[in-house]
């Protein structure tokens, strides 16, 4: 299985329910921010971005919009607070939250600048530490 497949696998488990445009839009524009503030991008990061962008797509119902990038001229802290606090599902949330760990690991080190992002993200998305960590768990079982 390929980590795409089991992305996608962990991904239904913590949405079941279609997912709605708005939502998968903002979550990637969520995950783009990820990739973007260690300010390097490496080509695998790159490549998960656009494959894990395909998979919302399609749990958005929406397989054959092409995925986008997003460009702002929006403070990040701001951008990410108005993106969060879009978000009004609480599966939308874990979502976003999944997305955000699997973009930040995507290089195989989660570097200070990613993990002060993840852990404001978890809370203005309102996830606690212990609902964080079964997210987690669902995520390497998958």
């Amino acid at each position: 299985m390929s980590r795409v497949d089991q992305l996608r696998a962990a991904f239904g488990v913590v949405h079941i329910l279609p997912l709605e445009r708005e939502d998968a839009e903002a979550i990637l524009e969520l995950a783009q921010l990820v990739v973007d503030i260690d300010g390097g991008e490496g080509s695998d990061e790159i490549q998960l971005f656009f494959a894990v962008g395909k998979v919302l797509f399609e749990l958005a119902e929406i397989p054959d919009v092409p995925v986008p990038t997003f460009a702002t001229d929006q403070d990040d802290e701001e951008r990410m607070f108005e993106l969060a606090t879009q978000l009004k599902t609480t599966e939308a949330r874990e979502l976003a939250f999944v997305v955000a760990r699997v973009l930040a690991e995507a290089d195989l080190e989660i570097v200070a600048a990613e993990e002060t992002f993840i852990s404001r993200l978890r809370g203005l998305l309102s996830i606690s530490k212990t609902r964080a960590d079964e997210l987690d768990t669902i995520l390497r079982s998958a």
